[in-house]
């Protein structure tokens, strides 16, 4: 069985080194390292080049990281493809202990838990929940999901009915969308104990940002319509999904005039823009209900 690492990359030259290493120092006999360099302007391309053939470097133009994990998925050939942000490291072992997991389960995906301390070792022992909720899911039901991208593995044929998935210039779909669409499609483990670093830093473009609270209520948006579209089982959770970012996105805004009459700039943008989204979003929401899809 045949793995794939899928790294995606933006101007993250300075971890690109350390994450690389990670995958390449893995034990595991056959898998693949496709990093995808999304349009990078510091010195990310010049360290890809210096790996020479121990990796499949993909150049493009930026385009977001659903272009990213889009184009890793095209170029990689493996059975089971494993996602990695290039400013996290997977910790020693990982790859030979989920592809274990594949085989000892009949299982279309697995989800591990990250550490945020660096230097973190994997135990001996590894605590594995079989996880199947996909009645859940088609009744609009959110099952926990605790993981983030870099701890997310998928058989191909799996992630094939997933990506491509919908890229957009200004928000783009969570890895939410993802996790939700694979465990609506497939049953799946989730690896109680940490195999993944997730490193938490200044430079974060989400997770621990100021910006994650307002981007959040958006971002559910996206995902939620997005899923709505594609996956006709998936219609109730879209729909609650939309209107939980639209309901925060309101809630946001309300607070933003109290405190300045006028909301401008920000994580939000321009405030007109907003309100166009949100009218948007209401309106694809209302299209929805009276479709009966929800």
């Amino acid at each position: 069985m045949k793995l794939s690492v899928l790294i995606n990359n933006y101007n993250y030259g300075r971890f690109l080194g350390p994450c690389i290493d990670s995958v390449l120092s893995q034990t595991y006999p056959d898998f693949e390292v496709v990093v995808v360099d999304d349009g990078s302007t510091d010195d990310s391309r010049e360290i890809l080049a210096s790996y020479g053939d121990r990796i499949l470097a993909v150049l493009k133009e930026n385009g977001g990281q659903a272009s990213s994990f889009n184009a890793g998925f095209a170029a990689a050939s493996g059975d089971i493809l494993f996602l990695l942000d290039a400013d996290d490291t997977f910790l020693p072992g990982k790859l030979a202990r989920i592809a274990e997991i594949y085989d000892r389960n009949e299982i279309d995906w697995c989800f591990d838990r990250v550490t945020t301390e660096e230097g973190d070792q994997p135990s001996a022992e590894l605590q594995v929940t079989l996880f199947d909720k996909r009645d859940t899911l088609r009744k609009g039901g959110f099952p926990s999901l605790p993981v983030p991208t870099s701890g997310l593995s998928f058989r191909r044929s799996l992630l094939a009915q997933i990506l491509p998935m919908t890229v957009a210039a200004d928000v783009v779909l969570s890895d939410n969308y993802i996790k939700f669409a694979a465990a609506y499609l497939g049953r799946g483990a989730i690896v109680e104990t940490p195999l993944t670093f997730q490193r938490i830093h200044a430079s974060n473009r989400y997770t621990g940002t100021s910006r994650a609270k307002t981007l959040r209520p958006r971002i559910m948006i996206a995902t939620g319509l997005e899923l709505a579209r594609r996956y006709d089982g998936l219609q109730a959770l879209g729909k609650s999904l939309v209107a939980g970012g639209i309901a925060e996105t309101t809630s946001l805004l309300k607070l933003r005039s109290e405190a300045r009459n006028t909301v401008t700039g920000g994580p939000f943008g321009d405030a007109a823009a907003t309100e166009v989204a949100l009218m948007a979003a209401r309106k694809r929401l209302a299209n929805m209900l009276r479709k009966g899809q929800a």
